[in-house]
């Protein structure tokens, strides 16, 4: 199969989980103005391209091959009725606020896809839909709101991906090798492309990333090959009934290798023809600040692919570790790194204009001016960044670990000298005259400042400030290079690194 026709997709690329929409309102607040006013709100900020979210388990419309996502929800029953009564009692109040909102909406009429896609045309901005793969919110429970009938019926004939093992959530993800399950989903998708009038149809595998039982993920990978075939046929035939491509998409891990070995093989579906757009993305723990994009870049060469990065809205630097939600300066850093080496656009998921605790650190003007900045290199290089370390949060069944930090001074003398020695991802070089920080916490106990040696790029920094156990370096710009700067630290014991962050200022 070939492409003949060249993807038009404009960044930066929003995907929504219509969730956010429902629990940021009331159902007093549903109407079809409401929505419009949600989208008006994102073309403002500079959105290209809207992706919107269409079900979890169930659907969030008046579906009419699946479950809608109230099925089985009593609005006037008591909070203890069986699709609530496992959920976490101060969870109840804003899952009903929820359920009640997409209701009154449904039940006025208002297919909330449709209003967005139209809305986003009126804007100029691509209008896609996104189907999650494989979402098991809520799979360690007995009941919830978020359960399918389907689900239940797959776990009680323990045909879930690891029922040998099924102690986490990961154990009762959907087996795709079942045809059943890719017959579900398929279902879903026929009548997403036959409903409505879209740009585009994002296959969304991170949610949630594990589709095989462990050791068949490469057969596995096969029988996904061969459905997105389908699809794409289903996508040939929705672009010819309403006169205009209906491109196709897929979110798959940052790393390609890993996403091979997890039966999500997107150059392998990229060569052949089956997708437009490309999404390399963490599953959700961490925005990932070391994504190889020039691999990617060099698998996806000769390839029509709009190729992209997913930034997620957390910020972890060390698996268990302290979290908190991305900064303004931390986006900004990402999205450098991500254009500067090659990425046609960056992917913001879980990045709300309200939520997710981002209102207070953000604002709405300054959230707009972010977003607006990720249309152009240029201009987000200029922003104030920060480039950190994180790690990645998918590994396929048997890959090592991948995390750098915590870091910990072993004394080994084999493969490199003592020390720490990281490899920081930072896009462009900053200009001449731009202020550059590097931040290096410690775990408890720190130090001795005295005995501790820190580089960039083979010369020592000077230390200019402590505050307990975080210690700020001043960086001449002089020092940095393009892409990439490689930090090493000399400590007298075996002493613990658990965050580090280089800090570049706004151009002046």
């Amino acid at each position: 199969m070939t492409q003949s026709i060249q993807p038009v997709i404009a960044g930066p690329i929003f995907n929504q989980d219509s969730t956010d929409f429902f629990y940021c309102r009331t159902p007093e607040q549903m109407s079809a103005p409401e929505v419009h006013a949600y989208i008006d709100r994102l073309a403002r900020a500079g959105i290209g391209t809207y992706v919107s979210c269409g079900n979890a388990m169930k659907a969030n419309f008046a579906t009419e091959v699946w479950e809608c996502e109230w099925s089985g929800y009593d609005p006037a029953g008591p909070d203890d009725q069986p699709v609530l009564r496992h959920l976490p009692p101060a969870s109840v109040a804003l899952t009903r606020n929820r359920l009640d909102s997409v209701k009154r909406l449904a039940d006025q009429g208002v297919d909330y896809h449709r209003e967005v896609l139209a809305r986003c045309r009126h804007h100029g901005i691509g209008a896609w839909m996104s189907v999650r793969m494989n979402d098991v919110h809520g799979c360690m429970d007995d009941d919830n709101p978020l359960l399918s009938r389907f689900f239940v019926e797959q776990r009680a004939a323990r045909k879930l991906r690891a029922m040998h093992r099924d102690r986490f959530w990961m154990d009762r993800a959907l087996d795709w090798e079942r045809p059943e399950v890719q017959e579900h989903y398929f279902k879903l998708v026929c009548e997403l492309l036959n409903r409505y009038d879209l740009d585009g149809l994002e296959l969304d595998w991170m949610r949630f990333v594990v589709h095989f039982r462990p050791g068949r993920e490469l057969e596995g990978g096969k029988v996904i090959t061969a459905w997105m075939r389908r699809v794409k046929t289903e996508c040939a035939k929705a672009a010819a009934r309403l006169g205009h491509p209906v491109r196709l998409g897929a979110r798959v891990p940052t790393r390609p290798e890993t996403a091979r070995r997890l039966g999500l093989d997107g150059v392998a579906w990229a060569k052949e023809g089956l997708i437009d757009l490309l999404v390399a993305a963490p599953f959700w723990a961490t925005a990932d600040f070391d994504v190889p994009v020039a691999e990617w870049q060099r698998l996806l060469a000769g390839t029509a692919v709009h190729f992209t990065v997913s930034v997620e809205v957390r910020y972890q630097p060390a698996p268990e570790g302290p979290a908190q939600m991305i900064s303004p300066a931390l986006l900004s850093g990402l999205a450098a790194t991500i254009r500067h080496g090659g990425a046609d656009s960056v992917y913001l998921f879980n990045i709300f204009p309200t939520g997710h605790g981002l209102e207070g650190q953000w604002g709405a003007d300054n959230y707009d001016a972010v977003i607006r900045a990720l249309r152009d290199p240029a201009t987000v290089a200029a922003r104030e960044r920060v480039h950190a370390i994180t790690y990645h949060d998918v590994r396929a069944p048997g890959e090592p670990n991948g995390n750098a930090l915590p870091a910990t001074d072993l004394k080994w003398d084999q493969p490199s000298p003592g020390g720490f020695a990281f490899r920081v991802q930072t896009g462009p070089k900053p200009e001449a005259g731009r202020a550059c920080v590097l931040t290096v916490e410690w775990a408890a106990p720190a130090p001795e400042a005295t005995a501790v040696r820190t580089h960039v790029n083979g010369r020592e920094l000077k230390l200019i400030a402590t505050d307990k156990g975080v210690w700020r370096y001043a960086v001449p710009t002089a020092l940095l290079e393009d892409e990439a700067q490689v930090v090493e630290i000399e400590t007298p014991g075996k002493d613990t690194v658990v965050r580090l962050e280089l800090q570049i200022a706004a151009k002046g």
